[in-house]
């Protein structure tokens, strides 16, 4: 793999593994560890270091983002890839669902306990997303199956008030 070294911080990539680290430890007893643990504010002095330690922690941080973008770019592929089998695994598991097995006389039943009361028929007379509208929608076999049970046409209420 090509090694690549950060100008900035002198990071050191040989492609996935890091071979320096940036050292983010502070010593106890220190007044840098001082100022990190409590709220007392920096003298002259101490801000110049601090915003030094700031520039460095930005140079590292600069080049840990273009190391994370440029796996990001190597990741792409195999998760696309990766998305287009378990679509394809689903499809394919879809073929061995039960559902697909189950008579038409048996789904015909179970479609007909879906119907609306007749007190809902008459509540919501022009209602086309409910039962037995959306079963003719949501395949061409639930389509079929739907249009082949009468009891689920048997009381279709129109209102012409509205």
């Amino acid at each position: 793999m090509d090694a690549s070294e950060c100008p900035k911080c002198g990071y050191r990539s040989t492609g996935a593994r890091a071979v320096k680290a940036f050292d983010i430890s502070v010593a106890p007893g220190t007044r840098h560890y001082a100022l990190l643990n409590s709220n007392e504010p920096p003298e002259d002095s101490e801000s110049t270091f601090v915003q030094l330690v700031i520039s460095e922690t930005d140079a590292r941080l600069a080049c840990l983002d273009n190391e994370i973008s440029k796996l990001r770019e190597k990741l792409r592929p195999f998760e696309e890839e990766r998305a287009s089998l378990l679509s394809y695994r689903a499809r394919n598991k879809a073929i061995l669902s039960p559902l697909r097995r189950m008579p038409p006389e048996t789904m015909g039943e179970i479609f007909s306990w879906t119907l609306p009361s007749v007190r809902q028929s008459w509540e919501q007379p022009n209602y086309m997303a409910g039962s037995p509208w959306v079963l003719s929608y949501t395949s061409s076999r639930w389509r079929a199956i739907s249009l082949s049970t009468p009891p689920l046409w048997s009381r279709i209420v129109i209102n012409y008030g509205q």
